[in-house]
């Protein structure tokens, strides 16, 4: 008896089930309830955006908007991850997400109240990337601590796979069907309902606090810049992660909500339709992922990027929404790929007690991207339109993507 026991017990250690852990399963949770307020603030934010200035105007706008965002972000990431790295990341993700549903509270009462200008957007973009600045080291760090070795690559998988489809596909889709059911006021209170509950889930995980590190913060950071910059594959994959920000996030966010009236004459719903597709694409490869898991995954990233710029530039030449919905769902599936593997990889490879600034750089690197691809998208939209921008981009994707394939061999290695 007592040897059938120690078997069962032998085999619920070795389990690859992560959902057999309930601080997994409640962190799971309340990042599908943070990912689809976000997911519908991704859609609603450049549409009160939209509406609010001249037509020759609406891209830098969008483009504006979203940079006021991402920079704030950016500068703070870094710090984000030394206090991830030294505080309960429960209570970061408690304090971040309140923030978020403060701001989502306002857009309530903006759009409620008619208020015909843009200039508030920039402001409540920046406070949300500044507490972006802290969520992500917090949230991507928390899971090495709930899970087993054995349960961490399912775990790492159906926990993107759950966010990235609520944000991509789930918050985008119910934001454009609220839209146009309930308008921009009542999709906005719903990310609120949202927001709040993501923080309110996140505030029943309980972990040990990180144990002292003996040093100040500053201290702690140089640590934690030192040891990435002597690792020459975390290098890389932190390199690496700027391609989707620059050549993929930034022109596809801001040419959608222009392309959906301009080029398809549709309604807003397929603004978030069009989001959902591409976030369908990320969950089904997701899936994919968990059931038969790739050989060489540090060979699929770089693929994967290259087939993004090949879908991408397929996209960019499309006229009619069949094309561009099944275009996005194949896209989604080659970035599930990078999605899962750049950041699992990067965690693997990564000293536990360093995987708060490790992450925090990571999502620096994302982060200082995304602007540039706003940017560069914003321009090119202006003065030559979306198509220009979507080639424009697509083609710099492949050059950089086939050089990365080529040259980052300390990636391309990886198991």
């Amino acid at each position: 008896m007592n040897d059938v026991a120690e078997r069962a017990a032998e085999a619920a250690v070795e389990s690859r089930n992560p959902f057999l852990s309930t601080t997994f399963v409640r962190w799971w949770a309340g990042s599908l309830l943070a990912g689809a307020g976000v997911g519908i603030q991704s859609v609603t934010v450049p549409l009160f955006i939209r509406d609010r200035v001249a037509s020759g105007d609406r891209a830098l706008a969008i483009s504006a908007a979203l940079i006021a965002q991402s920079v704030p972000g950016a500068l703070i990431s870094l710090l984000g991850g030394v206090v991830a790295d030294r505080v309960e990341r429960r209570r970061i993700l408690v304090r971040t997400y309140a923030i978020a549903t403060l701001v989502s509270a306002v857009y309530v009462a903006l759009a409620g109240g008619g208020v015909p200008v843009i200039w508030p957007v920039f402001v409540l973009g920046a406070l949300v990337g500044a507490a972006g600045g802290f969520t992500n080291p917090a949230r991507s760090s928390f899971l090495p601590l709930l899970v087993s070795r054995a349960q961490f690559h399912n775990g790492f998988i159906f926990g993107t796979m759950g966010f990235m489809a609520s944000f991509q596909f789930v918050g985008p889709m119910v934001a454009g069907l609220a839209v146009d059911a309930v308008g921009l006021t009542g999709a906005f209170s719903l990310e609120v309902a949202l927001l709040a509950a993501a923080a309110a889930v996140f505030g029943g995980i309980r972990i040990d606090q990180p144990p002292p590190t003996g040093r100040t913060v500053l201290g702690d950071l140089a640590d934690g810049v030192r040891y990435v910059s002597r690792e020459p594959v975390l290098r890389a994959l932190i390199l690496i992660a700027m391609v989707p920000g620059v050549f993929f996030i930034g022109p596809f966010s801001v040419t959608l909500p222009l392309r959906v009236p301009d080029l398809f004459h549709a309604s807003d719903k397929w603004v978030g339709i069009l989001w959902g597709c591409f976030g369908g694409g990320v969950f089904a490869g997701s899936l994919a992922l968990t059931l038969r898991p790739l050989p060489r995954r540090g060979l699929a990233i770089c693929l994967a990027n290259l087939i993004g710029a090949g879908v991408m530039f397929a996209y960019s030449q499309c006229t009619t929404l069949p094309a561009a919905c099944a275009l996005l769902v194949l896209w989604g599936l080659a970035a599930s790929v990078f999605i899962n593997y750049a950041a699992m990889l990067l965690q693997e490879q990564a000293d536990p007690r360093m995987m708060g600034r490790v992450m925090s750089m990571y999502s620096l690197a994302f982060l200082v991207a995304m602007p540039i691809g706003y940017l560069q998208s914003g321009a090119i939209t202006s003065r030559f339109g979306t198509q220009a921008s979507l080639v424009a981009a697509s083609l710099g994707a492949l050059l950089v993507a086939a050089v990365m394939l080529v040259f980052v061999t300390p990636v391309r290695r990886l198991r």
